[in-house]
Formats: structure tokens, sequence, C-alpha cells
């Protein structure tokens, strides 16, 4: 249940809200869904920033105010990090590329109640760094993050905390033990190493997933030299020895039996333009609503979002879903875990839209993931 600010639940927060401000982001990783095909252009404006303080932030305990969209080239991110915090929001961290973390971005995040800064960097040298994630420079970001780490530590403050995102691939997984390195000279506390989400059939060959025994030999090293190094890391499980083959044939109505995340975490995931939906992955099966339109705690306790969590969090069955992916973790026995919705689904025919837990037979919108990797 929502939480609500009279009452029973007075001042109780619940909900993990994934946000971007804007769908932009200035840099080119060939292994990003945004590579896959053209994103459409969204902005958060000044007005609907003061819905979300008013009508939503005050129900939120853990927010991602962005996820795949670059914040710090977004003009009113220092409004929205003020709002949140106005409005009591616990827990805030953003996801960067740190291209444009230069110290008046730097001073800006520490002087208004960041809680998680959290930087995405899969290399760790500089030629690697340069050819995956163009547009960035390694010596830019690099610099500006232990830029970042001085000052708040010249300020006596632990938070908010640094850590680097590295989505493991073919391309890369040679250097991945050395990242420990560069985060013990960088200030990072922690690392976290995911499983690529292969968005074209043109990055398939990239994932680790067809090759088991690299993974683990990788996966491996990865944990020693956490413990030998003492930094936290996330670190995927290891894979089954024969990962089951995607037949190739698009599904019509797929529904995904483990652990939903979003329905026992209490997610929603809101676009830029405000629509909500259960989770990242399930924007193709159409929102829940708008948050400019309806009253969020209308949307969170309307049947569809309820019967969504109710369904998904008793039997562990969602429909909409091939498989989860926006969590990979050790629900990896299928090559569909590691593929991206719109490479496995079938589009539905109608225009009537469908969410999770309702019929996909006849009525319902694409169904294609984006959002699923950053």
């Amino acid at each position: 249940m929502i939480p609500i600010r009279k009452g029973l639940f007075r001042n109780k927060r619940r909900i993990h809200a994934f946000m971007d401000l804007s769908s932009a982001c200035d840099i080119h990783c060939f292994h990003c869904w945004r590579e896959a095909g053209p994103v459409e252009p969204m902005k958060v404006s000044r007005d609907q920033l003061g819905v979300l303080e008013r009508d939503v932030f005050p129900f939120i305990e853990n927010l991602s105010l962005s996820c795949v969209g670059e914040p710090l080239i977004v003009s009113l991110f220092p409004q929205a990090l003020q709002a949140a915090k106005r409005a009591g929001v616990p827990y805030i961290r953003i996801q960067s590329n740190a291209t444009h973390l230069d110290e008046e971005a730097s001073g800006m995040l520490l002087d208004n109640g960041l809680t998680q800064l959290g930087v995405s960097m899969d290399a760790a040298h500089r030629e690697s760094f340069n050819r995956i994630r163009a547009g960035a420079d390694w010596d830019v970001v690099t610099e500006n993050i232990k830029q970042f780490v001085r000052m708040r530590n010249e300020r006596g403050r632990v938070d908010p905390e640094v850590s680097i995102n590295f989505t493991l691939m073919q391309e890369n997984c040679q250097e991945a033990v050395e990242l420990f390195n560069v985060a013990k000279d960088l200030g990072v506390s922690s690392l976290s190493f995911h499983h690529m989400v292969v968005e074209s059939e043109d990055t398939r060959h990239q994932n680790l997933c067809y090759d088991p025994a690299l993974a683990n030999k990788i996966y491996a090293q990865l944990r020693d030299e956490s413990q030998k190094t003492g930094i936290a890391a996330y670190i995927p499980a290891d894979l089954p020895d024969k990962i089951e083959p995607f037949s190739g044939s698009r599904i019509k109505d797929p529904v995904y039996h483990g652990v939903c995340r979003a329905a026992e975490g209490s997610w929603v995931f809101i676009t830029p333009n405000g629509n909500c939906y259960p989770c990242l992955n399930l924007q193709g099966r159409g929102p829940l609503g708008n948050i400019y339109e309806t009253p969020f705690s209308d949307i969170w306790y309307q049947d569809r979002n309820q019967s969504f969590r109710g369904k998904a969090i008793d039997n562990h069955c969602v429909n909409g879903c091939d498989n989860c992916k926006a969590v990979l973790d050790d629900n990896v026995k299928s090559e569909l875990a590691f593929l991206a919705p719109r490479l496995t689904v079938e589009p539905l025919s109608s225009d009537g839209p469908v969410l999770p837990g309702e019929s996909a037979a006849s009525d319902g919108i694409p169904v294609g993931g984006v959002y699923a990797q950053s």
C-alpha cells in the first residue's frame, strides 16, 4: 500500500521511484539501448517539477533521479535535487557518465543532499574506455571523480557514496579485475559489475552468457579481488555450464516466472513525460497513468497497479515479461534472460494498451523494453 501523510501510515515511505528529468544523453555507448533505435525526446518542465515535489516526492523512500539520461546536462537538475530534499526524500541517487562532473557540478551535488553517485565506466583503461563510451574522455572523467571525492572529503563527509558501474562484455571483461585498482586510485568505495542486455543482433556476440567458463572465471577473480582489496562489489552469480538457447520464435504473450523485484520492492518507473509503469521494462504494455494528469496516489491504488503487484508477489508470474531485464541476477538459465524484449517478443496488434496481469491475447501495444541498460 502507498504510504499516506495522514492517519495510520503517517510519515512512512515505501516506494522506490526510478525516473529521468530528460531522455537525453551526450555520449554513445555501442551496448546501450539508445543505439538500437530512436529515442523520443522528453524533458520535465519547471511546472511539472512542482507537481513532482508536491504530489510524488512525499511518498518516495528511495529516489533514482536519473537512470539512463545524463542528469548533469539538464538545466533543471539542481532545482529537482533541491525539490526532492525539501519533500523529505531520505535517499537520492543518480547515475552519470561524469563527463560534466566539474567543480561547480560537484559543489551543487554536495550542497543539495545527494546520497549516492553512480558513474558508468565499463573499462579500466583509457583506450578501451574512449572506444566503448564514445564522446566521453577517460582523463576528464577520472579527474572529475577524483575532484568530487576530494571535495567531499574536505568537508568531512562520507556521503555521497561514489560507486562505479561496469557492464561485462567480451570487449572489456579481461580488464574487469583491474577496475579495483582504478577504484582505489579514485577513492571510490564500491563497484558494481553487471551482465549486458543484448539490445540488437549486432551486439549479441558481446554477451558473456555464450562463454560460461570465461564468465565464471572472471567472476571468481572479481570475488577474490574484492576480498583482497576490501572494496565492496556487486558480482553476478556464476552461470550454469549451458544456457538454454532462445528458439528465435517471437513470444506472443510473454510470461515471466521468477522473483519480481518491481513488485517486492514497490518500484515505480516514471518517464520524463510523466507516464508511470510498474517497471523499467514494461513500457511497451502501456502506462498505469500520467502523474501530470492523475494524482499519484490514485495511480498507485488503482486496480491495474495493485492487481499486477498482488499477482506478481503471490505467484511470481508476471504477464508482459519474457524474463527480467531490469535486474539480471541468478535467474540466468535461459538466453532469454540476456535478450531485450525487442528481440524476443512479437508486437501486439491492437491499439489498446495492456498491462501485466491483464489479458494480452487480443489487445495491446508493441512490447519493447527500453531503459533496461545504462
